[in-house]
């Protein structure tokens, strides 16, 4: 899969442009600040309809400005093409389309454009805490299956009423008595959600583990197993029997809320469900959460990351677009240098860098590169 070119106006402090880009690698050149995230940014909105930085889409409007519109041409692996856009409005209203058809649920755009990105938070993914790794699952398995994203939306939502309702108790607006029957009706639309959540990350979880072990030794040269597996924070979830009916799943869920739910009640918030899950993380037999070198805490988390693109080929025998935002600096120059080979042999790639050394005797084929100056792309080569 391709980005072959797009037209830009009023994103961020990025000046309306139109851009054509190599189908091979493709490099940002500029100072921290300039606009170098932006632009990859806006390329990457179409894989999710949201921000990959988590931004609300009125602060991705141009300062000053009342709305933007990106439109992007993408080149499929089979040679067929689309074209995506999207227009976002200062009050936070967002229109999409995908030739020219509305695009009214983010479930839709699901393998439209199959993307992954790497940037400065990335290295931090192993030794990090737990939220990091959920989100990295959660963009991952978003990425690939319309039913975890529309699960994971949904428990989300749920989620906030339940909270909300128990830090009103708490506070006294509402008594327990009266609660108790909200909070059980939430909690059987959680549990749910919850089975879906659980069984979609362990199965992910588990296909990850082998391309991230290949990604591993190329990068470190040192060929040991790097494991990920998933850690439930409920019962019914952890070790569970792939082959238990979906419906006892579901009321064992809800037996544990139904635990818990005078404990979450007099601390005034949840205390358990997939919003507290991790993902264990071991080379060979060392838990690189706790122990483990800088090198090898990195290298994990990069190999995790490039391990994302051999599961989506493997599933939708598609290859994503690479984005490599301002990582190099995190790695020594081997690794650099390996990453940014591994990357360029079966994907288009976007390298966004404020070291120019970073690419400095590299020359793979076809190779693009700008720098960005204060919102403008002015081209090198």
């Amino acid at each position: 899969m391709r980005i072959r070119s797009a037209r830009i106006t009023g994103f961020r402090n990025l000046d309306d442009v139109e851009l054509v880009f190599s189908p091979g690698v493709n490099v940002l050149l500029g100072d921290n600040g300039q606009g170098k995230t932006n632009l990859l940014e806006a390329l990457d909105y179409l894989s999710l309809g949201r921000s990959h930085r988590g931004a609300r889409n009125e602060e991705l409007v141009r300062l000053g400005g009342d709305h933007l519109h990106v439109t992007v041409e993408i080149e499929r692996d089979d040679g067929s093409s689309l074209r995506g856009e999207f227009g976002l409005d200062r009050g936070g209203s967002r229109r999409i389309k995908l030739d020219g058809q509305p695009v009214t649920r983010r479930a839709d755009l699901v393998g439209q454009l199959s993307t992954v990105f790497f940037s400065p938070d990335s290295v931090d993914l192993v030794r990090g805490g737990p939220e990091l790794r959920r989100r990295f699952a959660d963009q991952g398995l978003c990425g690939l299956d319309g039913d975890y994203l529309a699960a994971l939306t949904a428990y989300q939502r749920s989620m906030r009423q339940k909270s909300r309702l128990l830090r009103d108790v708490r506070r006294g607006f509402r008594t327990e008595h009266e609660a108790r029957r909200e909070l059980t009706a939430w909690n059987e639309d959680l549990a749910g959600h919850a089975t879906v959540i659980g069984r979609r990350r362990r199965e992910w979880a588990g296909e990850l583990a082998g391309p991230a072990t290949e990604a591993y030794a190329h990068l470190a040269g040192r060929d040991t197993p790097l494991t990920i597996d998933h850690q439930s924070r409920l019962e019914a979830l952890d070790e569970v029997d792939e082959s238990a009916p979906i419906m006892q799943l579901e009321r064992d869920i809800l037996a544990e809320f139904a635990y818990i739910g005078p404990e979450e009640i007099r601390r005034g918030r949840p205390l358990t469900g997939p919003h507290l899950d991790d993902f264990g993380v071991r080379l060979g037999e060392l838990d690189l959460r706790v122990y483990g070198s800088q090198g090898e805490t990195r290298s994990a988390a990069v190999a995790m990351i490039l391990a994302q693109s051999d599961v989506v080929y493997g599933r939708r025998r598609v290859r994503p677009v690479l984005f490599l935002d301002d990582i190099f600096s995190e790695l020594d120059r081997d690794r650099a240098r390996r990453l940014q080979e591994r990357c360029a042999h079966d994907h288009q790639v976007f390298i966004a860098t404020a070291r120019p050394d970073d690419v400095d005797g590299w020359a793979p084929d076809e190779m693009a590169v700008w720098r960005v100056e204060n919102g403008r792309l002015i081209t090198l080569s």
